[in-house]
């Protein structure tokens, strides 16, 4: 009987082969697909739901791509197209101007029947900036208004819906809505001191303009700070010239301290308010109320003030999404057209998303800049499109820097404060309730950068949370679990 000698194996050269075609194999998949559909299946929650692009931006190549072609409501990742357009269409220098005029018939200077002040959009005009507008007509010899002032707010074109129409909350500063001509954003910012001793509540404002009053119907009641939302409410009556805030509920009897800012819905009742009290602290006199006029050729004009740029006002509303910011920088940037209504602001931010070559999808809809909306929708691939851009366009690369940074500024601030994930990330968040957005650029630890856009639309009741996946998604990526070994 022959006996066959079997080959010898060489089990270190076996070895290397086998790790080889495995090598091989794990290169055919798309990078961090598998891992990251895991995640997902892990937290429970319904891929459908979840649109996710993850890009090398080096090579530009597409490591997650996960439904980028299903249109997402953004919330306030619409800031980011809203700051492109501002940029590509006005100037990193532009600014807005507040002017004041009087009648050119005026013959007295020193005392005169009405001061007009014309709005020119500026979205962070300051309760400083009013004093120094104050000072500047003071200096050219005007010591008493005897017929109260007028506003000219036809800066825009587009009329204001109520400020509560998003939802049933118009005192939150969130929902302040644009204006030709507004001051510290109708803003209140209220402290709320508590006695241990006597169980009173001192409610005291930062700033108060006259004709505004508030009535304290405060009581004292079990609570945490974290309470204070759910158990104090506030509402506004206006009674002859008079705007009273009442605050009703139970103060939470374990917060000795809160500060707490709330923004009045009637825009030129507080400027005008605003006004009388720093007139009256310059020394000057003013009777009357305010009138809604138009500024006409027959009115000189004798002060302004500048805005700060836009550059500078661009990195406030993209690190805190100030909607307020967001609505009239959209609406400025028709400025030089003879059609200032929202339509046509869309229009024009279409055509520079387009002219610009950002993936813009016909069904694409932007409703107010802020993303305050529900009417809103966008491709992820569009989002992807213009955070690209922003990337490689030297004209857009500041957009970056203006991002909130992971852990430590700007609506990041109080989140992803690990130490993998703190200061690798810039992103732009967007949340409503049923929406969770973050669109922006992540940095590994190995330092390498990445493009990254999360949507996530569920506008049913769920019970998983998603802000522990977008934690574990971001931390996979940070430290690169998600990457396949070459």
């Amino acid at each position: 009987m022959l006996r066959m000698r079997l080959p010898t194996i060489n089990y270190q050269i076996l070895s290397k082969f086998l790790i080889l075609i495995c090598s091989f194999f794990a290169s055919l998949y798309v990078f961090g697909q598998d891992p990251v559909e895991a995640l997902i299946k892990r937290h429970q929650i319904p891929e459908s739901k979840l649109s996710i692009i993850l890009e090398d931006a080096e090579s530009g190549k597409r490591l997650i791509d996960i439904n980028s072609n299903d249109s997402r409501s953004p919330g306030s990742v619409t800031k980011l197209f809203t700051a492109f357009a501002a940029l590509d269409l006005l100037s990193k220098k532009y600014q807005w101007r507040t002017e004041a005029y009087i009648s050119q018939n005026a013959n007295d200077r020193e005392k005169i029947d009405h001061l007009l002040i014309k709005g020119g959009g500026d979205p962070s005009f300051s309760i400083d900036d009013l004093e120094n507008l104050i000072l500047k007509i003071r200096a050219t010899g005007i010591q008493e208004i005897r017929g109260g002032i007028y506003l000219d707010q036809s800066f825009f074109g587009q009329r204001k819906k109520s400020t509560g129409s998003f939802d049933e909350s118009p005192l939150r500063p969130y929902n302040t809505m644009h204006s030709s001509l507004i001051v510290n954003s109708n803003k209140l910012d209220l402290n709320f001191n508590l006695n241990p001793q006597t169980k009173k509540i001192a409610i005291t404002p930062l700033f108060l303009p006259r004709g505004v009053k508030i009535q304290n119907n405060l009581s004292v009641g079990f609570g945490e700070c974290m309470d204070f939302r759910s158990q104090v409410g506030f509402e506004e009556q206006f009674s002859k010239k008079i705007l009273t805030i009442v605050i009703n509920g139970v103060y939470p009897d374990q917060c000795s301290n809160m500060d707490h800012d709330l923004a009045i819905t009637k825009t030129e009742h507080y400027f005008f308010g605003s006004f009388k009290k720093l007139w009256l602290d310059s020394g000057g006199t003013i009777n009357g109320y305010f009138k809604r006029q138009k500024k006409s050729e027959k009115d000189a004009l004798i002060a302004q003030i500048f805005s700060e740029d836009l550059n500078s006002v661009l990195k406030l509303m993209l690190k805190e999404s100030d909607n307020l910011i967001s609505r009239n920088i959209f609406l400025s940037l028709a400025e030089n057209s003879t059609r200032k209504k929202l339509r046509n602001t869309r229009k024009l931010v279409y055509k520079s998303m387009k002219e610009n070559n950002v993936f813009w999808h016909k069904r694409n809809f932007i409703d107010n800049g802020s993303g305050l909306s529900r009417k809103s929708n966008l491709k992820p691939d569009s989002v992807m499109g213009l955070i690209e851009k922003i990337d490689q366009d030297a004209r857009f690369i500041e957009i970056k820097s203006m991002l909130p940074i992971s852990g430590i500024d700007g609506t990041l601030k109080n989140i992803y404060q690990s130490s993998l994930l703190q200061g690798q990330m810039r992103l732009k968040t967007g949340t409503l309730n049923g929406v969770r957005c973050l669109a922006g650029f992540i940095t590994s630890t190995s330092g390498k950068d990445y493009r990254f856009v999360f949507m996530h639309n569920n506008f049913d009741e769920y019970e998983y949370d998603m802000r522990s996946f977008t934690t574990d998604l971001l931390n996979a990526i940070v430290s690169e679990e998600l990457i396949a070994s070459d």
